[in-house]
């Protein structure tokens, strides 16, 4: 069953502001209720006057004898002389014993199930005792015992209708609440595991490729170091794991051909010597990708030695022709034998400048025996052809 809603400052005005549509004439209401957060009996007064509407809350002293008698008893409702009843509501914030002085007035008493203490919340409507202010005729008669079962029945089944709905709406968002923290929690749990995941995967690519170095180092009878940012990019791989061997095999060349006058007895490899390309990352494993990526990787070497030396060039504030990027490759390297390196990979270029637009940024920009390539007339088909072959 849901949790019982309790008496809120609002609810007490919907039920008065309901009350009024359903029965015209009630001075005021009275709540007296079990609050489970408090772990007391609580009581609300929601009356009118000159100044409008205002809600005052009370400390009962007096009479709790008898309102925890009232809210033992079963019957829905009850109907009591202001004097009969064991309280008496001044404007200080306390409920006290007394007589009332209008005992021309009558007062409805509505009963309600309190699921924590087991107990009736009480709700008091006071009324005036003229059946005309009740809109039930014209005269000044006072109300008949049918008139006041009738105007009980009424106000019982509609406040109930609002308590039960409000039950309803409590429990409805509890369980909201209940499963978004369900939810949250079970996502903060499964980033957590991603994160292990990753972690462990991120080791086995590391060991896998050390395993490659190591291999390529017997065979090359050099010796090869990944640094630890090496390291964080192998880790952070999310390609194909079948293109690792043959991209550390071309890191591995690329070290050679760059660092050939080195005198130290490991070579390092360093993040940006390791290059995993598009196809790496985009297509699936099958016997193409890997003849795609032997195929390109000399045309690869060539535009990624050009690119460095451009680096260079730039970095020394020199003019970026063929002669100074030559001088500054890990071999030096003649203008013509530039042009003549670029005339011969043309097709291979002109496909790979199309694939990975974002690679190669000085030298097909700026360098001229490049542009030259790149800005003659294409023969698109042919290359396209090519790739398809």
């Amino acid at each position: 069953m849901a949790e019982y809603f309790s008496f809120t400052d609002q609810q007490l005005i919907n039920i008065l502001n309901i009350s009024d549509l359903l029965i015209p004439g009630i001075e005021k209401v009275v709540a007296i209720y079990y609050d489970h957060n408090l772990e007391d009996n609580y009581a609300k007064c929601y009356k009118r006057n000159s100044t409008g509407s205002q809600i005052e809350d009370f400390i009962i002293e007096d009479g709790k004898y008898l309102i925890q008698k009232l809210r033992t008893e079963k019957t829905s409702y009850n109907w009591y002389k202001k004097e009969e009843l064991p309280f008496d509501i001044k404007e200080a914030d306390k409920l006290k014993m007394g007589v009332f002085d209008e005992f021309e007035n009558v007062v409805l008493l509505l009963r309600y199930f309190n699921e924590h203490d087991k107990k009736y919340d009480l709700i008091f409507f006071y009324f005036n005792n003229n059946a005309g202010n009740f809109g039930v005729c014209n005269s000044n008669k006072s109300l008949s015992t049918e008139n006041k079962s009738i105007i009980a029945n009424l106000l019982f089944n509609s406040i109930k209708t609002i308590i039960e709905t409000n039950s309803q709406n409590l429990q409805i968002l509890q369980l909201i609440n209940e499963n978004t923290k369900s939810i949250i929690q079970n996502y903060y749990s499964v980033k957590e595991e991603l994160k292990i995941i990753n972690k462990s995967y991120g080791q086995s690519l590391i060991n896998l490729c050390c395993g490659y170095v190591k291999e390529f180092s017997a065979k090359r009878n050099r010796d090869y170091k990944l640094t630890e940012d090496a390291l964080k990019k192998i880790s952070e791989y999310n390609g194909d794991i079948n293109n690792l061997k043959s991209t550390i095999e071309r890191t591995l060349l690329y070290v050679d051909n760059t660092r050939f006058d080195s005198d130290n007895e490991v070579f390092e490899i360093n993040d940006w010597d390791i290059n995993f390309y598009d196809y790496d990352l985009k297509d699936k494993p099958d016997n193409k990708n890997i003849k795609i990526t032997n195929k390109y990787s000399k045309t690869i070497l060539l535009l990624d030695k050009l690119e460095n030396a451009s680096q260079e060039v730039k970095s020394k504030n020199y003019n970026l022709t063929s002669v100074n990027v030559g001088n500054l490759c890990p071999t030096p390297i003649s203008a013509p034998a530039i042009s003549d390196a670029l005339r011969k990979h043309r097709k291979k270029i002109l496909y790979l400048m199309k694939k990975h637009p974002e690679k190669w940024r000085i030298i097909r920009k700026e360098f001229r025996p490049l542009l030259n390539i790149i800005s003659a007339k294409p023969d698109l088909e042919d290359y396209f052809k090519f790739d398809k072959s």
